[in-house]
Formats: structure tokens, C-alpha cells, sequence
């Protein structure tokens, strides 16, 4: 049995922020430390331990101890007593809601997505670009038993995934490291409309995708939309009709911004 931790232990639950970084450059140390403990608990939604937290976030125990207690005071982190782990706290998402150009793609792309789901019997995502990577903002899941999943903030490289292919392909600057090497696949992803990923990101797995047009809004387009799912289902005799099925709705959704 897991005895809840106390304000001074080293898996502890909140207590009053210490004083990490007086000076400037403490600062911002402590900073970028408590933002590399909060992608930790983004990509942990279940919760994590706090040696498991440090460890990936690269910290001493003690230090990601404090950085948490500090976060979870401003209620950015939050301790589950009960089974002695760390989770993202409330005010991430009050924060993510005011990222407004993404919650509005995501609202006028979902109902687009949910049709082309039925449509497709696969299941569809929709990501944008983030640095050099796609950060997947949305995703509608099909009935299957076996089916692609992507995360909702899971970021993926651009040059090996049908969503950043399909970015680049529509002219998605600057262009990040490795993009010299598909070249030729660019040009025909332009010439078809459609990108694919054959298994690059995950073995078994595929996924067509398009660039939404950037809409009203003008310049390179800044999202993508796919179907994925496994290769049994998303056989060669199929490739051109998901083509022309998530161009469509890129399309649609690009009309609708």
C-alpha cells in the first residue's frame, strides 16, 4: 500500500513553491525544467510517479519534487493521493482553450472528419505544424477492432508521416532537416493530390492524407487531415479512393475557415 507522501518527502504531495531560481538565469533554468516535467505529464495521462517524472524530464528527484509542488500550487500539476501519481492539472487546459486559431480548425474540421470516417471506415486525424514536427490536434476514431490511434498532442517528425508530407508537399516553410531526400515523393504527392505514409511512422500501419487550404485566412497551409489504419484494410486497390476521399474533405474543411 502507497502511504501518501508528505510536504518534505521526495514523492510528496503539494506543498507551499520553494524558491527555485532567485536570479535570472535560476529562472529561466526552472522554467524550461517545469516545462520539460509538464510534456512529461502530457504524454503520461494516467499519471505518473515522481521518480518515473524526474528520470524522463532529466531532473534530480528533489528537484522535479519542488518544480511539481510549485506547479501544482498555480494548478498546472495535480497529485492523485490515492495512487501516489502526478498528472496534468486544470489550468493546462483553461491555458490550451485559449489557443484560439487551433480550437477553431479543430471545431469546424471535426463534423468533416466524422463524415469522412463513415465514409472511409478508417479512422481520421488532424494535425498541424509545431517546430519541425506535426502535433495531432484532433482525432475521430472508426468502429474497428484494429485501428490507428494517435494521441491528441502527440507530435510526430514531418518527413515520415503522411500529414507532414502532405505539408510540405503544399509548401509548408521552412523546410525541416531530411526534406531534400523525399523529394521526387513531394513532387508526386503535388501531382496526385495526396500524401502517404507505408508504414514509416508505424510497421503495419498507413495513412493518406491531404493539406487543408489555408482558407480566408490566405498563405501555406498550416494543417493536414488523414485516414489511417492497417495495411489489411488500406490495401494498394484503395489508395487512390482515400486519396480522393481526404482531398475532398481537406478541401471542405479549408472552404469552411
Amino acid at each position: 500500500m502507497t502511504t501518501p507522501p508528505s510536504s518534505t518527502s521526495a514523492a510528496g504531495t503539494p506543498s507551499a513553491p520553494g524558491p527555485d531560481g532567485a536570479g535570472t538565469a535560476g529562472g529561466v533554468q526552472a522554467v524550461l525544467r517545469a516545462l520539460d516535467l509538464m510534456a512529461v505529464l502530457t504524454a503520461m495521462p494516467d499519471g505518473i510517479g515522481l521518480s518515473d517524472a524526474a528520470r524522463r524530464a532529466g531532473l534530480a528527484a528533489s528537484t522535479a519534487h519542488r518544480l511539481l509542488n510549485t506547479l501544482a500550487n498555480r494548478g498546472w500539476a495535480r497529485f492523485d493521493s490515492g495512487t501516489g501519481l502526478w498528472q496534468v492539472g486544470p489550468e493546462a487546459f483553461v491555458t490550451g482553450q485559449a489557443f484560439d486559431p487551433a480550437r477553431h480548425l479543430v471545431q469546424t474540421a471535426r463534423p468533416v472528419m466524422q463524415r469522412l470516417m463513415e465514409r472511409s471506415g478508417e479512422t481520421v486525424n488532424l494535425a498541424i505544424r509545431s517546430d519541425d514536427r506535426m502535433l495531432y490536434l484532433a482525432q475521430v476514431e472508426c468502429a474497428e477492432m484494429m485501428r490507428a490511434f494517435a494521441r491528441p498532442g502527440a507530435r510526430v517528425p514531418m518527413v515520415s508521416t503522411g500529414v507532414g508530407k502532405a505539408l510540405l508537399a503544399a509548401g509548408s516553410l521552412p523546410a525541416p532537416a531530411g526534406t531534400e531526400t523525399i523529394a521526387p515523393e513531394l513532387d508526386r504527392i503535388r501531382s496526385q493530390g495526396w500524401a502517404l505514409d507505408d508504414e514509416e511512422q508505424s510497421v503495419g500501419l498507413r495513412c493518406v492524407a491531404a493539406a487543408v487550404p489555408a482558407g480566408r485566412a490566405g498563405g501555406s497551409p498550416r494543417a493536414a487531415i488523414s485516414i489511417s489504419g492497417p495495411t489489411a484494410r488500406i490495401s494498394d486497390d484503395r489508395l487512390a479512393l482515400l486519396g480522393r476521399m481526404v482531398g475532398d474533405a481537406a478541401a471542405e474543411i479549408g472552404r469552411a475557415l
